[in-house]
């Protein structure tokens, strides 16, 4: 009883600020903007509570009882996303690894097979894990035995011949961009080039999500904060759960699995980073879904309503390098703002995949982004979250300048031709947002 009623409040809360959304306009400045790993103003008391509790299943220590592993990187999300503030990035000792191999038709695959019921008895012998993540812990012993002391890192396979870094991605304000159309991400789009800039920014369409365009990671490859967590969750933590919307959908969209199917039917723990809208399972001693949704509401709350970085003040140096950051061209894929139905939001980008050329390439397919195109990483909130570029590789914004290629490499180019008064304004700019 306590459940239903704890998610039909949920839905409720969820439903009127979708309601409220739709009604306002987005004539002005969103006020959306607060302290790091707070959440964005104007909240009442019943969504406070909600994020609250959000934030708890964020910093939440999974215990082997409750379902972490059998592998996984990490025991809580905050492990991962904890600089400056819970809800950051993190230190490059919790940078993660993909491996994989390209397939001639240019696809990717993983590693590891899948975990499944089909091949269930060889997961005591053998190892298989969900998805292109290489877990760095894991049980000495076998599946069967999960709580085995000891730990071993998954070995790369000689067969893979890409393998990538990972750093974790801040999430401070990226909820929002759940509240940008369709239409004000394409009107960036020039997937031919039509204007001859160089520039050939696209939407990624992601098919496990009923092909809506993605928005979230490193290559756009989730179109909802829903899955992004529930690839993420599975990935690093080995936590299953079932989509929020088996609850609270409608029947347009797919039901939940009949008890035949969940008995006899071949089940996969398929987790290539994003999760389609069905169970998630492992296969291990606990049962499935080791998250409740309940759980899943609050912590897809919590991330959708973590505020934008607050920018720090202006002044003529920080003017100055904003014209030259407009002047090179940084700002064609950095755009400044993007309208949305709340208001305007200044993250900083396109939110498009954009082939960065061979100097920051990794071979990783994800959806529609290719192994050299990646998202337009935003902006804001820059000051406080080095490392810098999407694997971590840079220590400074200067390095993550200069190694950009591809789309980017004129203004790359552009940057390296500025007098020192010039770079300097730059990186002030920079360092305001």
């Amino acid at each position: 009883m306590r459940k239903t009623l704890v998610l039909s409040g949920i839905f409720l809360i969820l439903l009127c600020l979708v309601l409220k959304e739709d009604l306002t306009t987005a004539l002005n400045d969103a006020d959306v903007a607060s302290d790091f790993g707070a959440p964005i103003p104007g909240l009442g008391e019943p969504e406070l509570s909600l994020f609250q509790a959000g934030k708890e299943v964020f910093t939440r220590r999974f215990k082997r009882s409750e379902g972490l592993g059998p592998h996984f990187n990490a025991v809580s999300c905050v492990s991962c996303h904890e600089e400056p503030a819970i809800g950051g990035s993190s230190q490059r000792y919790r940078d993660f690894f993909l491996a994989g191999q390209v397939q001639p038709d240019g696809s990717f695959k993983k590693a590891y097979p899948d975990c499944s019921s089909a091949n269930l008895p060889d997961q005591k012998s053998q190892l298989c894990l969900p998805s292109a993540v290489l877990p760095h812990y894991g049980p000495q012993g076998t599946i069967a035995d999960p709580v085995a002391p000891g730990v071993e890192h998954p070995a790369v396979p000689p067969q893979a011949d890409k393998v990538a870094r990972r750093n974790a991605p801040p999430l401070f304000g990226v909820g929002l961009f759940r509240l940008v159309s369709d239409e004000e991400i394409l009107s960036r789009a020039d997937p031919d080039d039509a204007d001859g800039d160089g520039i050939s920014g696209r939407a990624n369409f992601v098919s496990k999500e009923e092909n809506k365009i993605g928005r979230f990671g490193y290559k756009c490859q989730a179109a909802t904060i829903e899955g992004f967590n529930r690839g993420a969750l599975q990935n690093q933590m080995g936590i299953t759960s079932d989509s929020t919307e088996f609850r609270i959908g409608d029947a347009s969209r797919p039901s939940r699995s009949t008890l035949f199917d969940d008995l006899f039917g071949i089940q996969t723990a398929h987790a290539q980073v994003v999760e389609p809208k069905n169970r998630i399972v492992d296969f291990d001693s606990v049962f499935d879904p080791e998250i409740r949704r309940a759980e899943l509401l609050e912590l897809i709350f919590f991330q959708e309503n973590l505020a934008a970085p607050r920018r720090v003040s202006s002044g003529p140096a920080v003017q100055r390098g904003e014209a030259v950051f407009e002047r090179i061209g940084c700002a064609r894929c950095h755009a400044p703002s993007l309208s949305t139905s709340i208001g305007s939001i200044h993250p900083y980008t396109d939110l498009l995949i954009h082939d960065l050329g061979e100097e920051l390439a990794d071979g990783i397919v994800m959806e529609k982004a290719s192994g050299s195109e990646f998202r337009t990483q935003p902006l804001w909130g820059l000051c406080r979250h080095a490392p810098f570029l999407h694997d971590g590789r840079a220590d400074t914004v200067e390095q993550a300048i200069r190694w950009h290629g591809g789309e980017a490499g004129a203004s790359r180019d552009r940057y390296q031709a500025l007098d020192e008064y010039d770079q300097a304004d730059l990186h002030q700019f920079l360092e305001s947002l």
